[in-house]
């Protein structure tokens, strides 16, 4: 299994409480909340739902998917991707474990939590309406997953980090380590199908949300705040999709200048949003990124050993024209969208 690339954090937000992403702002909520408590409203027949039953759907849908993402996805699997790859980055063999005879151990990144936070919004997300069954199930799964590998990550985690084996003969490393590989394994298969029936389910929202805004006067700005952000995932889900070696700048180039249209047209619009500069500069660090991978890729120009090593070690962001560091731009521009309200 070769080092994972985290898949980046995805990127709904639903008003205050949550922390990544604003496909929808805080403002677009409460007028959601708002209409939907209209006692003015015209009345509706079962064979017609009205605009309350699909503005209530609409918020429930974005809150939801939300459970998925910010109490399961954001909060874990990134965590546990970068775990492994610390573990993997010294372990020669991974399939065969630690030998002992290994001049550099760097033991494995910890993991905040059990689990059982993510399983609750699961529980919780699943009495919400629409029910959404595939997407229950792997989710599920998921869970169980989940806590499977963090359990065996704890049991090991303070082993390496106290430096134990050096008392064991590195008794308890080797016996540990075909549950733990085991353990990384299955969440490895369980978090890309996760991860593709969220991203699924966030691209829904986001979409529908961007031809709403579209539609309404007045909202060029938010629009462009949602269209940048389906834009900068098309780049994003390229590098998790193909292999760096597959990649191509062909591919590459007219997303990063489509991409780069969007963020134009935001900086020419003018707007009070709060942080809105902030969040524009995000976006050229990582069109910029982007450009770098691209160059790399383009030039034919190699990682040396001194790169390579940092990518191996999950460092990868570090280095310039490197996925990694891609994806940690993609991150920050997703944090920094949280503070833009709308």
């Amino acid at each position: 299994m070769r080092p994972l690339l985290p898949k980046g954090s995805i990127t709904l937000l639903i008003c205050a409480a949550l922390i990544l992403g604003s496909t929808l702002g805080c403002k677009r909520l409460a007028d959601l909340a708002k209409k939907k408590t209209n006692d003015d409203a015209p009345p509706t027949t079962s064979s017609t739902p009205g605009n309350n039953d699909a503005v209530g759907n609409d918020a429930s849908l974005v809150k939801k998917s939300n459970l998925y993402i910010t109490e399961c996805f954001n909060k874990y699997s990134n965590s546990i991707v970068s775990s492994y790859n610390r573990y993997q980055s010294w372990v020669k063999d991974i399939d065969a474990g630690p030998t002992g005879k290994e001049t550099l151990v760097y033991g494995l990144y910890d993991v905040t939590g059990d689990g059982s936070d993510c399983e609750k919004a699961v529980a919780d997300a699943k009495a919400m309406d629409p029910e959404l069954p595939e997407l229950e199930g792997v989710a599920d799964k998921y869970v169980a997953s989940l806590k499977s590998v963090v359990l065996k990550i704890h049991d090991v985690y303070n082993y390496y980090e106290q430096e134990d084996y050096k008392d064991d003969s590195f008794a308890k490393g080797k016996t540990a380590h075909p549950a733990l590989i085991a353990a990384f394994k299955d969440f490895k298969d369980v978090n890309a199908n996760f991860a593709s029936q969220v991203d699924q389910l966030e691209d829904r929202v986001a979409n529908e949300e961007l031809a709403k805004l579209r539609a309404e006067s007045g909202n060029e700005y938010e629009a462009l705040i949602v269209e940048s952000g389906i834009k900068a995932k098309a780049i994003k889900n390229l590098l998790q999709e193909k292999e760096y070696e597959q990649l191509t700048a062909d591919e590459l180039t007219p997303l990063i200048e489509d991409f780069d249209k969007t963020v134009e047209a935001m900086r020419s619009t003018t707007t009070k949003k709060i942080m809105a500069d902030s969040y524009v500069r995000s976006c050229d660090e990582f069109t910029k990124a982007s450009k770098e991978m691209m160059r790399r890729i383009r030039d034919g120009k190699k990682f040396n050993e001194s790169e390579r090593r940092f990518i191996d070690m999950g460092s990868g962001w570090m280095v310039d024209g490197s996925p990694g560091k891609v994806i940690k731009a993609y991150n920050d521009m997703i944090m920094q969208r949280r503070f833009t309200r709308f």
